[in-house]
């Protein structure tokens, strides 16, 4: 892809400077051409008068206007190519990552299901077997899910019911709610204007990413105030970002091509989810590598 990529680049460069070089020798010939007949004129007639020549100019200014024609109509094919190239590189790693995820769970709740129906379990182990049959389920009901609701985000059905909500509060109950144990710092008295529920999935996002990623360290979630926004944050204690991911992580079906990365699952649909929910709520997101760690964040504008 990025070989081939190149190659179109290469090409478009090559294009470009033909195209110019072109409008370079048409000006060359013309104005010779020019000369040639105003010299003739000046010995025919022994005077240097200016000629009429309106007509070449206007086969210069057609010049000139066809070559920026053929740089823009290149400019757009090679842009259309590479766009589509990109497309059908997006759909072939959608294609591999979703098959690997549908894979893992279904793979699963088979070897589960078989060793139920082969042989006699005691209830403690029929019961171990059954919640993980029910565990695989949820995974993949969680990703069928997260496909639903890219695609109410991007065909903008998804309803957003959105309040006046005290963020330290609400992060306050989800930190009493997760399963697991988290830190917490929060500003008192900082509203925002939000869905609840979409901000509640913005920070399950960032603290799955911060629990898969964080190299078992204790996630934080954080509350402050950011001159006319509130930033609602997680920090880990992971692997530091390589800033050169720092923006590509938000892409659809993205992810960082490490072998941490590859051996946690997800099709890189989470962070995308929480831009889209930025944007609804006219708000910026954020990563931020730290010097032991990560920070993820989103920033909301703050009611007065």
């Amino acid at each position: 892809m990025r070989f081939r990529t190149t190659v179109y680049v290469a090409l478009f460069v090559l294009a470009i400077c033909f195209a110019i070089a072109m409008l370079v020798f048409w000006n060359i010939y013309i104005i010779r051409d020019y000369l040639t007949i105003r010299q003739l004129h000046t010995a025919l007639h022994g005077v240097d008068e200016p000629l009429a020549s309106s007509g070449r100019w206007i086969v210069l200014a057609a010049g000139i206007t066809a070559c920026v024609v053929l740089i823009v109509s290149l400019s757009l094919f090679f842009a259309t190519v590479i766009r589509g190239n990109r497309f059908k590189q997006q759909q072939r790693d959608f294609t591999n990552m979703m098959t690997h995820e549908l894979r893992l769970p279904l793979s699963g709740i088979q070897i589960f299901a078989q060793t139920l129906r082969q042989r006699p379990l005691e209830q403690e182990e029929r019961n171990r077997f059954a919640d993980g049959i029910l565990s695989e389920c949820a995974r993949l009901g969680k990703l069928i899910d997260q496909l639903l609701k890219i695609q109410q985000i991007e065909h903008r059905q998804l309803l957003v019911n959105k309040k006046t909500v005290e963020i330290g509060e609400f992060a306050a109950r989800f930190v009493e709610k997760w399963p697991r144990p988290l830190g917490f710092r929060a500003q008192d008295g900082l509203r925002v204007h939000a869905d609840p529920m979409l901000l509640e999935m913005v920070l399950t996002n960032f603290v799955t990413n911060a629990e898969k990623y964080g190299r078992e360290s204790l996630p934080e979630v954080v509350v402050a105030r950011e001159g006319h926004q509130v930033r609602l944050a997680v920090r880990d204690g992971g692997k530091p970002l390589d800033r050169k991911y720092v923006h590509r992580i938000f892409r659809k079906f993205y992810r960082v091509p490490d072998l941490n990365t590859r051996r946690q699952t997800g099709v890189g649909l989470g962070l995308y989810v929480v831009k889209k929910i930025a944007k609804m709520h006219k708000g910026s997101v954020r990563a931020l590598p730290l010097p032991a760690g990560n920070e993820f964040s989103i920033c909301l504008p703050l009611l007065a």
